[in-house]
């Protein structure tokens, strides 16, 4: 590629206006300041590999992410020869994301990609940052919504209803969530928890033996698991 900074700048600023986020914050989180990120966005400067895995890590993409896409798979014997390498486990990991990927290509019941960073998001339904509740749509009629900029790769999406989780999700804001037999639920991750019946999103807090659903705006209270209660992690929030 002719400016490969500028491109890897484009992508920058592709990423970070795709999560609302403000030079300045971004700034703040690479512990650089304001023109340095003007200057990486603008392929003014070059972003050093250090700086790459950092805004990965941010944006929670692959390194790969930032470049052109100039490889070609091979024959299919290619990918058999590599997967014949691999350890036991290894192979395991390969064959469920290959597996989870074909599904998604069979059902394509996520996102379409349109073109010139557009996409077409398929919505099923609306999960509760408050009081608790989950709005299902038809499976076979979504509410469907033209997105632009970045959306990552995810198994459904859903609308926030409420505002117990602001600053980080909105009131009416899409949200991409995962399957749970899709990823590994970690302690401060956002989930999509069933409690009782009833849908939340929430951050979930792994502390001394004890699950707490944890609400950003204060206004809300924690929402603390016991043994009695019906608890249910069914999607991590990608952010």
């Amino acid at each position: 590629m002719e400016n490969l900074a500028a491109y890897v700048g484009s992508r920058i600023r592709t990423l970070r206006e795709a999560r609302n986020m403000t030079p300045e914050s971004l700034a703040e989180k690479l512990g650089v300041s304001r023109v340095a990120v003007n200057r990486y966005e603008t392929g003014a400067r070059k972003a050093n590999q250090d700086i790459l895995f950092k805004l990965a890590n941010i944006f929670h993409v692959s390194i790969n992410d930032f470049f052109p896409n100039t490889t070609s798979i091979g024959n299919s014997q290619d990918l058999v020869d590599v997967y014949e390498q691999l350890l036991p486990d290894r192979q395991k990991k390969v064959y469920n994301y290959a597996t989870n990927q074909l599904n998604k290509q069979k059902n394509n019941y996520s996102s379409s990609f349109l073109g010139n960073d557009r996409h077409l998001v398929y919505i099923y339904g609306a999960v509760s940052a408050g009081t608790g509740e989950y709005i299902p749509q038809d499976d076979d009629k979504p509410e469907k919504v033209i997105v632009d900029g970045v959306v990552p790769d995810h198994d459904f999406a859903v609308r926030v209803n409420g505002d117990s989780m602001e600053p980080v999700f909105n009131d009416g804001q899409i949200i991409y969530v995962n399957k749970l037999d899709n990823v590994e639920v970690r302690n401060n991750q956002f989930v999509i928890a069933e409690v009782d019946g009833e849908f939340y999103v929430k951050k979930l807090r792994l502390e001394k033996g004890y699950v707490q659903l944890i609400s950003l705006n204060k206004k809300y209270p924690n929402i603390t698991i016991h043994e009695y209660n019906d608890f249910a992690i069914r999607g991590v929030v990608i952010i």
